[in-house]
């Protein structure tokens, strides 16, 4: 597995500023998170994720390292790697699958290097970026296998549309994320639209009453 490390493309993509949303009922919804990139790994991983003429969505992972100093769940990017053609089972422009062996290798890679696994994925042509009900699926089947793999470390997952972002994590022993990931780059805070965190805990909190 070839990872990468601030590896810079021609023109800069563009910052997301995205607004973070209110809270649910019953529930305060609080960013707890933060995600610490180069410019340069910013760049090149959207690069990545969101093509000029894209034609299926894209995934890419984070090997990210705990800091100390700060939010009590600070991640500094380290190393991150492109899935390539060859480690999807199929994919659209609105799915994919992952072979076992391209999660298996993250999982490996990110147990070598004692990291916090954070995987992203794009929506290339949605307005607002957001998981789907599909990516809810997964995660829910996904995160306690890999949390268990990786020794309760914290899993972080990122979904990346053309002009906003989304984000999960998970740092407690529940299926339902702890928070949300913000971004920052070279010192600039992006956030996350905060959609689908509003509407796991939404679920969570009508499945209670």
């Amino acid at each position: 597995m070839e990872t990468h490390g601030g590896r810079h493309f021609g023109s800069k993509p563009p910052l997301f500023r995205v607004e973070f949303r209110g809270s649910v009922p019953g529930r305060d919804l609080k960013v707890n998170s933060r995600l610490r990139l180069t410019r340069g790994d910013y760049d090149a991983i959207l690069r990545h994720l969101i093509a000029a003429q894209p034609d299926a969505e894209e995934v890419a992972f984070i090997f990210a390292a705990i800091e100390t100093r700060g939010s009590p769940h600070g991640l500094l990017c380290g190393e991150w790697f492109p899935v390539p053609s060859g480690g999807f089972l199929s994919r659209g422009l609105y799915h994919l699958e992952l072979t076992d062996e391209a999660r298996a290798g993250a999982i490996r890679k990110a147990h070598q290097l004692d990291a916090v696994l954070v995987e992203l994925h794009s929506h290339p042509y949605s307005h607002e970026a957001s998981f789907s009900w599909s990516d809810v699926s997964g995660l829910r089947e996904f995160v306690p296998h890999v949390r268990w793999r990786l020794k309760g470390r914290p899993y972080g997952a990122i979904v990346v549309a053309p002009q906003s972002y989304d984000s999960l994590i998970w740092t407690a022993d529940s299926i339902v994320p702890s928070g949300t990931l913000d971004l920052e780059v070279d010192g600039i805070l992006l956030r996350p639209t905060g959609v689908s965190l509003a509407s796991w805990r939404e679920e969570r909190f009508r499945e209670s009453l």
